[in-house]
């Protein structure tokens, strides 16, 4: 079902920057149409050129792959991310994202995006503070992987997709739906199925948080996120939704 900018729940979060007049009217005309997929199904493949999309409902995460074989999940994609940014600017996407429930996008139009930096600078700065948050949370996660234990590893992505969730609206009573399988948890972290099942036990053992019907209960937030060393980026509060 197609959604107008105007009524789109989403800009009623606190998360995101509110918008009006020109720049809202420019967010209005780069979108051309909205699009569903299955869950499971590729929605941009590497060395393709991509179509440029805002994820407005549902998971899906990036990836890439070594020698063809080996996946490594670069991110979790919640409602509000852009998806296909490469595109618009460079001709082609670098990695490949895949649905991991059913989803719904907003089809952008990439060629205007040339034209923000001069006719909207406030949205367009925005819009760069939002892709260096998100380079920034990035590295890290690229730490946590590099220096954290397989359950800390855990404990650090549960508490930053709670996080996330949270500023988006979609956290209830310390709890989240969690729709990502022990594979793809797996891969997020970098270790077997074997030891990401040791690690979820070990969580809940600890009495820190526990999975149960793919929803996640926190239990012990503070014991949890001094054990990963976890900390919260701050709230940027203009994060730029287009």
């Amino acid at each position: 079902m197609y959604v107008d900018c105007n009524r789109c729940p989403l800009r009623q979060t606190a998360q995101f920057r509110p918008l009006e007049g020109q720049e809202l009217e420019f967010v209005r005309s780069v979108k051309r149409d909205q699009i569903d997929f299955p869950a499971r199904s590729e929605i941009i493949t590497a060395g393709e050129p991509g179509q440029l999309y805002t994820l407005y409902s549902g998971w899906a995460f990036r990836y890439m792959m070594l020698d063809g074989t080996a996946r490594q999940i670069l991110d979790v994609m919640l409602p509000g991310d852009l998806i296909g940014l490469q595109s618009p600017l460079t001709g082609q996407i670098r990695h490949s994202v895949r649905a991991i429930t059913s989803v719904s996008l907003c089809v952008l139009d990439g060629h205007q995006f040339k034209s923000l930096f001069e006719d909207l600078p406030d949205l367009a700065e925005a819009l760069m503070a939002t892709l260096l948050y998100e380079e920034h949370r990035a590295d890290r996660r690229l730490l946590m992987l590099g220096r954290l234990r397989s359950t800390q590893r855990l404990a650090y992505l549960l508490l930053e997709i709670e996080d996330r969730l949270s500023r988006r609206g979609y956290l209830e009573d310390d709890s989240f739906e969690l729709p990502l399988s022990y594979e793809l948890m797996a891969d997020m972290i970098g270790v077997s199925r074997a030891q990401l099942g040791a690690s979820l036990l070990d969580i809940k053992h600890r009495g820190w948080a526990e999975l149960d019907q793919r929803r996640l209960v926190i239990r012990d937030r503070a014991a949890m996120a001094s054990a990963c060393r976890y900390s919260a980026l701050p709230d940027v509060r203009c994060r730029a939704l287009i």
